[in-house]
């Protein structure tokens, strides 16, 4: 994709994150890699449902070009591109059910429902540290080199994938599975898969290492 695609493509993801309610106000920030040194990355103080093409902002390693400033969390998605070149886009919410057990707390350690065990594998918990410091930076992107989507403890929830489409997806599936446990929790109690049906799930799908590893 070109420049410009990437750009049109964040402002539509944007706008669905705004719409699933996912973001208010001008809550969050979506990413693209361009680049081995540099990425695009959404504006501060603007809202992801109001987002325009020319708004979004080129961090690269000579500092950062637009007409507005980037979103204070562009280090975190420097520091996640640094250490995952599988990864070519970022997205971090406040969508009301991850950030929920993110206020709590509680992370997804049990393998679960089996959509979520072969994509995604476990959701944990990174350790709160103050938003926008190169310390939350570090700390996000350490845990981000084994997990494709991670609550941010009393903050929120980040996703990141092989594209924009692809983060997006498991942004929603993240949401979508803290939804059900949520709902889960008030019917009775949740019971995780057994050892031999999570054996099952791996010997049946073309599950990615990094997601083995925590499965198992």
């Amino acid at each position: 994709m070109t420049e410009e695609q990437k750009r049109a493509e964040i402002c539509a993801v944007g706008l669905k994150l705004y719409r699933q309610g996912f973001v208010a106000a001008n809550d969050g920030n979506i990413s693209c890699r361009l680049s081995s040194g540099s990425f695009l990355i959404t504006p501060t103080n603007v809202s992801k449902g109001d987002l325009k093409p020319e708004d979004l902002i080129v961090i690269s390693e000579g500092g950062f070009s637009g007409k507005i400033k980037p979103s204070s969390e562009y280090k975190m998605h420097l520091e996640i591109y640094q250490k995952r070149s599988d990864t070519n886009a970022i997205i971090h919410v406040h969508s009301p059910y991850a950030t929920a057990f993110a206020l709590v707390g509680k992370g997804m350690d049990e393998p679960i429902l089996p959509e979520v065990v072969v994509t995604l594998g476990k959701i944990p918990l990174v350790p709160y540290e103050t938003p926008s410091t190169q310390k939350f930076a570090e700390t996000v992107a350490e845990i981000a080199i084994h997990y494709d989507a991670m609550l941010l403890e009393k903050h929120g929830v980040v996703t990141l994938g092989k594209n924009l489409r692809d983060a997006y997806y498991k942004l929603e599936r993240t949401e979508h599975v803290f939804k059900i446990l949520q709902i889960a929790r008030h019917i009775g109690d949740i019971k995780p898969l057994s050892r031999a049906e999570v054996e099952e799930l791996i010997n049946v799908y073309a599950i990615p290492d990094r997601i083995k590893n925590q499965i198992n």
